[in-house]
């Protein structure tokens, strides 16, 4: 070959060599013709046969060929041979293996397996539960290869075995098994609970783990637990079941929740997880049914996060969807409900009586003249909640088919959803499909494809609906007796009210959602441990909004001259290419498995906007800007100068990671990982960050002083540390601009002379670094009471380093703008996590399952290069413009600041008493019926400086209790969820600027004269100071409701009695049936943006829903 040939060549031309060889050796049958009868000596104390070979032929005799694969080459001898022939050390060697050889001409001998080649066998069975029930989607494989499969529906499932392989049976919540094929073509498998909860696999970043091995913090969630319950969104599923998410939902249709994992621990960026998606990177998962996922896994702490690099800071949730089974029969299931949706908690508005005694009240306190003098007039009036609200329909239908082949299989699945919004003329459809199919192309090849489509449709509600609703006067009807708009000029009650249903009339808004995901891969399994993973895949997004206002004249103050149609189309794109390389061994009481990877991403970010004045009514249905008045459409683009939103229009990712896990005994178990990601995002050292973590579990109870206790079937203890990051933050920079005008002017020297100057428009803060995370988790995971009680604890330490925020600059720099954008210091969550769940079967026709979690967090912000000044910056959406929040060094993300409320004045001279020891009135233009607020500087008047910290609207309790219970073929399940110790802002209490509606509850408790109330002001609250933010709007945000309750029954199948029909089940179920809370509004649970949290400013109310269902496995 010549020394140039590469060692990989020469190794590929004697493995040519040896296949001749093997085949002429024993098709041919050739005879052995030995030369020579040389004589060998050999003395070895327990090496592997392989070697004791190499020793031999390193006497320059004979060489050996053999598969270093081959059963028993690895097995130790001991051999003592002085001068003997080969053929009887050869015989003394294989004694007691399953090796013989043949021996060709040169002195060559052939090793081999004494044994026939197995004959491969085609396995059909089912797998099933201890009560006998079908456990739907278990992974059935060929140990030590990649060939296997996935239980159908009915638990069934079919696979090419060699004669003396080994099935491996795994699923979630049941002990593996590894069952011996030993020649049966039959073989029924019943899976025991897991008697040790860690022997269950759990998905984590980039491969799964043993429970018992993870030395982090993952939670996993099945996707029938997701599946049956009735939420639009797979991620509002997890609310209450998951300790250290929190999860806040919103009413609007379709609209995605809001999750936090381990509280809140960024300001300007993205507080939302990572989701990967069967190895897709996507941003939401909206798109995805709830119904098509097999499992969901949550990474919590840094550790397990930190595989991810710069994506990991808020959380991972790795969702992999159902896969088809290699039964060789196709299973087709239906899964159909329909039901209705109503408001949990309808806030009772002051009636018609009500609203005009107080509207009169209200002129008199501000000196006007009272306009509906006869208020017994007026009667009821219009409720218009009950007018604009309804129950509203609800309806989802899935058609899943899955099967396959002994060397494939597939999943197809169809969709559709339709919900009525509570709010009339809302809506939302949505479309799903998806396709999934793997191949397994030789025994060690396979590869296999994802792809999921969406559309959706909605009529959305015209901005500002609710504020209209809440204030809309109740002495106005929604029509005249004429068939008119009922018109509130038409009481004088002015321009700040209107009438609800003309605005919904009138404004036609609607929306288009596409988005297309998918993915593919490759695994290539080589040299017994090691394996390529090639995946690649992607997501399109592409929104198109419209909204349409024709020309009408419907009352006094609500008139549209010329009709308008304008336009917004925003359009992503991502894509992800990944490698990684895997090599998995076990070796005696050791067990590793190391991972590297490369990753690259790409990013692209588009919008268009686009707008037309005079568009004919009757084109109303469509989106066609052409039909306009000529020279009055514009479109616009996104300009990249100017546009800075948390992600820039284009970026790219490479990265680089990897992963070692080690097992010492099932007893000791070590994890590290290393990543390191560039971004174009960023510049100069801050484009590479590298992220490293470790952690480390001790099974206790795989200690020999344990083996005689009989208070744990397990116990471990468990520790982590990691670093990662959050890429998702405005990365844009201010650049040192100037403005040239009149009113900028200096004199040089005595020159007297006045030239024109310039002001600092902006200044340019050091470029931005992302944002880091470095975290620690200390926890402990015990099963015991005979496998029936599992417990998991957690500590978690987790700070933000250099989170990004505003810090104020003085007005000396000269600048326009008063502060900055740049990573300013630290942002803490610290809590405590505490799981318990209890199964127990009572009989084979009784079982059950409780399971409670409850989450203690903390969040503080713990340096501040900004020191400690308040940065308001926060709510002053819900207050005419006044901050409502505030976050400062020692104070948690977003506080509510205000004046403390500490009573009602009740006349003139109350609020002449009201002063400090030097005489000064603290609120010298208080009214009677005004707040009377606290000072905390002992200095009047009151101002500014008095304000103190209300409330926080992080919550420091989530909990929930989830409870499951089967009696024969009948199944309930009760789950409650709930927060405790946080505040919500009620700033539709403050919604009042003159002829808005008030709340009976307002109504019943406000003053209205001395001795009246000392807790509630007068009607006027948009006058003097009332509106201020203070602690009257800061309520409890604290609920607990029931959030899921289903009843189900399962058909026998000897009642069937329908060969075809495998399966059918109905269920009614109930989603938040049950609220208690002590919030005046529609719910306490509410979103938003970190300073803008638990606002409530006219959102969009929570709904309860009521099912009827039924699902059917043919």
């Amino acid at each position: 070959m010549g020394r140039w040939c590469p060692h990989a060549v020469k190794k590929a031309f004697f493995i040519m060599k040896l296949t001749v060889l093997l085949v002429l050796a024993t098709t041919l049958q050739v005879s052995a013709k030995v030369n020579g009868q040389a004589k060998i000596s050999l003395h070895l104390d327990k090496v592997e046969i392989s070697r004791a070979l190499n020793s031999i032929e390193r006497q320059g005799v004979y060489h050996f060929l053999y598969n270093s694969r081959l059963s028993g080459i690895e097995q130790k001898v001991s051999i003592d041979a002085k001068e003997e022939d080969v053929r009887d050390v050869l015989t003394q060697m294989f004694t007691g293996t399953d090796l013989t050889y043949k021996m060709l001409e040169n002195n060559l001998i052939v090793v081999l397996s004494a044994k026939p080649a197995p004959q491969d066998i085609k396995v059909t069975g089912r797998v099933t539960g201890a009560s006998g029930e079908s456990v739907v989607g278990a992974s059935v494989t060929v140990k030590g290869t990649s060939n296997g499969t996935t239980t159908d529906y009915n638990g069934g499932f079919t696979l090419t075995v060699p004669d003396g392989g080994v099935l491996v049976i795994s699923s979630i919540g049941f002990k593996t098994q590894e069952v011996p094929v030993s020649g049966q073509s039959v073989i029924n498998i019943k899976m025991d609970p897991s008697s040790k909860v860690m022997d269950e696999v759990v998905v984590v970043g980039y491969g799964v783990q043993r429970k018992i091995d993870v030395t982090g913090a993952v939670s996993t969630v099945k996707g029938d637990e997701i599946a049956r319950q009735a939420s639009v969104n797979p991620i509002s599923a997890l609310q209450g079941k998951v300790a250290g998410v929190q999860i806040t939902n919103s009413g609007s249709p379709g609209a995605a929740p809001q999750i936090l994992i381990r509280g809140l621990g960024t300001y300007y960026g993205s507080t939302g997880p990572l989701y990967v998606v069967d190895g897709v990177w996507v941003s939401d998962v909206s798109f995805l049914n709830p119904a098509d996922i097999e499992t969901l896994s949550v990474l919590k702490d840094a550790s397990s996060e930190a595989i991810y690099g710069i994506n990991g800071a808020n959380g991972v949730i790795v969702i992999t969807t159902k896969k088809g089974s290699r039964s060789g029969k196709t299973t087709v299931t239906y899964n159909g409900s329909v039901g209705y949706q109503k408001v949990t908690n309808q806030v009772k508005m002051a009636d018609a009586y009500q609203y005009a005694v107080m509207f009169n009240e209200l002129g008199r306190a501000t000196n006007s003249n009272p306009v509906l003098l006869d208020s017994s007039q007026f009667g009821t009036g219009t409720n218009w909640f009950d007018q604009i609200l309804r129950n509203a329909l609800v309806t989802n239908h899935q058609v899943d088919v899955s099967g396959g082949t002994d060397k494939s299989s597939y999943n197809f699945s169809l969709g559709y959803l339709y919900q009525d919004g509570v709010l009339k003329d809302n809506d939302y459809q949505r479309y799903t499909a998806r396709m999934q199919n793997d191949f397994q192309i030789t025994k060690n090849i396979k590869l296999g494809y994802t792809a999921v489509g969406m559309y959706a449709t909605s009529d959305d509600p015209p901005g500002g609906i609710w504020h209209e609703i809440y204030s809309a006067p109740p002495v106005v009807p929604v029509y005249f007796k004429e068939g008119n708009y009922g018109d509130p000029g038409y009481y004088g009650l002015g321009q700040a009210v209107s009438n609800p249903q003309v605005s919904l009339d009138f404004n036609h808004a609607q929306s288009r959602d596409y988005n297309l995901t998918g993915g593919a891969y490759l695994d290539i399994k080589f040299l017994k441990h090691f394996t390529w993973h090639t995946n690649i895949g992607g997501e399109y997004i592409m929104n198109a909004s419209r909204n349409y206002v024709p020309v009408y004249k419907a009352t006094s103050t609500q008139a549209n001259s010329v009709s308008s149609l304008s336009i917004i189309n925003y359009d992503t794109r991502k894509w992800i290419a990944e490698n990684t390389l895997t090599y998995s061994n076990i070796f005696g009481d050791h067990s590793i498995t190391a991972l590297v990877g490369q990753h690259a991403d790409y990013y692209f970010y588009d919008e268009v906007h686009m707008s037309a004045t005079g568009v004919p009514n009757q084109s109303s249905g469509n989106w066609y800007l052409g039909l306009g008045n000529g020279g009055s459409g514009t479109v616009s683009d996104v300009d990249p100068n100017t546009y800075n939103p948390a992600y820039p229009l284009e970026s790219t990712v490479s990265s680089y990671f990897g992963r070692v896990q080690y097992s010492y005994k099932d007893r000791y178990s070590l994890n590290a990982t290393m990543r390191g990601d560039g971004s174009s995002k960023f510049i100069g050292s801050n484009r590479w960050g590298y992220f490293p973590s470790v952690g480390a579990a001790w099974i206790v109870t795989g200690e020999n002083f344990m083996q005689n206790q009989h208070v744990f079937n397990t116990l471990k203890v468990k520790g982590s540390w990691g670093k990662v990051g959050n890429v998702a933050i405005p990365t844009f920079v201010s650049t040192l601009t100037s403005v040239s005008g009149g009113g900028y002017s200096v004199i040089y020297g005595n020159t007297g002379v006045i030239s024109n100057g310039v002001s600092v428009a902006s200044i340019t803060p050091p470029p931005l670094a992302w944002e880091k995370g470095v975290g620690t988790d200390i926890g402990l995971e015990a099963v015991t009471l005979a496998n029936r009680l599992s417990i998991e604890a957690d500590y978690y330490n987790k700070t933000t380093q250099g989170f990004v925020f505003q810090v104020n600059i003085p007005g000396s720099v000269g600048a326009a703008t008063s502060y900055i954008i740049t990573n300013v210091g630290n942002i803490r969550n610290r809590g405590f996590e505490l799981s318990l769940n209890w199964k127990d079967n009572i009989s084979k026709d009784f079982s059950y399952s409780i399971g409670g979690n409850v989450t203690i967090n903390n969040n503080q912000v713990v340096s501040n290069s900004a020191g400690s000044q308040k940065i308001y910056n926060g709510g002053e959406g819900a207050t005419g413009g006044l901050f409502t929040t505030v976050t400062t060094l020692g104070q948690p993300i977003g506080e509510y600041y205000g004046y403390k409320v500490v009573g009602v004045f009740q006349s003139a001279a109350d609020v002449a008493a009201y002063k400090d020891s030097k005489g000064n009135l603290y609120q010298p233009s208080a009214q009677p019926g005004d707040f009377k607020y606290a000072s905390t500087t002992g200095v009047g008047p009151i101002s500014g400086n008095d304000r103190q910290y209300l409330g926080n609207p992080n919550p420091k309790y989530t909990y929930g209790i989830n409870t499951n219970w089967a009696y024969k073929h009948f199944d309930l399940s009760v789950d409650v969820q709930g927060v405790a110790d946080v505040s919500v802002y009620n700033a539709n209490k403050g919604l009042r600027y003159g002829a808005e509606n008030w709340t009976q509850d307002f109504y019943n408790k406000r003053w209205h004269g001395a001795g009246t109330s000392n807790s509630y002001p007068s009607v006027n609250i948009g006058g003097g100071t009332n509106y201020n933010p203070n602690s009257w709007f800061v309520e409890s945000g604290s609920y607990f409701r029931i959030r899921n309750l289903q009843l189900g029954y399962t058909v026998p199948s000897n009642v069937l009695n329908r060969p075809w029909i495998q399966k059918i089940r109905v269920y009614a179920d109930a989603q938040n049936p049950f609220n208690f809370f002590k919030y005046t509004g529609f719910s306490p649970e509410i979103g938003g943006t970190p300073g803008n949290a638990g606002i409530d400013n006219s959102i969009y109310p929570l709904y309860a829903t009521y099912r009827l269902g039924v699902t059917l496995t043919f």
